[in-house]
């Protein structure tokens, strides 16, 4: 078996110096791949890695330059014969950009894309990365196509999620989660593999990439901008203020509370009336039905703003980034 290993940096390749500060290991930056060839040479007997690294950095600095360059690489080495799977080590922070703006471009891929990540560095005993690794390995081998973050969780399960289900961290907590609580499985702390029979519902998100308002938004021939004005990504809070729109700005994500509402009250009917005089749509992330639920919800229908249901605020903001790349916004 044949597959690409593309190294990116992040706490899977980053070690503790003297002063206990977490810096890229630039001395053994495939310590990974030693460790596990090294614990589990049953698994790693007969699969052949060649292996990449574009960039190392610590992934709170990821921007569009880096993930051009990821994007890149990976078309780079979809030309290799015989290649069956690429796995990606990243760093945790944004792994779930990362996962879904390669969902988008990459909607066609024949082969399995698995990244991983590690909530420690690799020497340190709470370390997930090594298991992330491994049973990225053996979802290699599984007749899998698309993308997918592997990454074990606090409960000692390992989760297999779909790059474009995946949500933002919780606050001082280091688990993934996806919209709904859907995965692909999992391998149980004995390493069992357990199929999530909610995976019909998670295919229903990598239909929405094409499916959406009747626009194909795979763009792999396209550059990511950098973006600062064009997208205005907020989240609902008691006494929300919002923001003055101007002629840079393109498009509005507003992250509502956890069952998708947001307050209707003067405030958001003139923010809504003045990006409707702007041309700019608003997107509100977090609803799980588009009918039934609160009576709030009628009035975002009625002040133009669009309901994107069961789908995650950080691949829609990705969605939007590509899209604004290629000049669709």
């Amino acid at each position: 078996m044949k597959l690409a290993l593309i190294m990116t940096g992040g706490t899977i390749g980053s070690q503790k110096d003297s002063e206990g500060w977490i810096s890229l290991n630039c001395e053994q930056p495939y310590q990974i791949l030693e460790l596990f060839q090294g614990k589990f040479p049953h698994i790693a007997k007969g699969i052949e890695f060649s292996c990449e690294m574009p960039f190392q950095i610590l992934s709170e600095n990821l921007n569009a330059r880096y993930l051009n360059n990821l994007i890149e690489m990976v078309q780079e080495v979809l030309q290799q014969k015989g290649l069956e799977g690429i796995l990606i080590c990243h760093g945790t922070d944004t792994i779930q950009y990362t996962a879904a703006i390669l969902s988008y471009v990459f909607s066609d891929i024949e082969i399995p894309i698995l990244l991983v990540s590690s909530n420690y560095p690799l020497e340190d005993v709470r370390s997930n990365g090594l298991d992330n690794f491994r049973y990225a390995v053996e979802t290699a081998t599984k007749d899998m196509k698309g993308v997918y973050v592997i990454y074990r969780n606090s409960d000692s399960n390992t989760y297999v999620r779909t790059g474009v289900s995946l949500l933002g961290h919780r606050t001082f907590d280091d688990n993934l989660y996806s919209v709904n609580g859907g995965t692909v499985g999992y391998y149980d702390a004995d390493g069992k593999w357990i199929a999530d029979d909610s995976f019909e519902g998670i295919q229903y998100f990598q239909a929405e990439i094409t499916r959406k308002e009747g626009r194909e938004p795979k763009t792999a021939h396209s550059k990511l901008i950098d973006i600062t004005r064009p997208i205005v990504w907020l989240r609902e809070y008691p006494g929300m203020a919002y923001p003055e729109l101007n002629g840079q700005t393109k498009a509005v994500i507003l992250e509502g509370y956890h069952s998708g509402t947001i307050a209707v009250d003067p405030r958001l009917r003139a923010f809504a009336q003045g990006a409707k005089q702007l041309s700019v749509p608003i997107y509100l992330t977090g609803g799980a039905s588009e009918k039934g639920g609160y009576e709030t919800m009628k009035e975002y229908q009625e002040l133009g703003i669009r309901n994107l249901v069961n789908q995650s605020p950080i691949a829609v903001y990705c969605r939007l980034w590509l899209e604004l790349s290629s000049r669709r916004l």
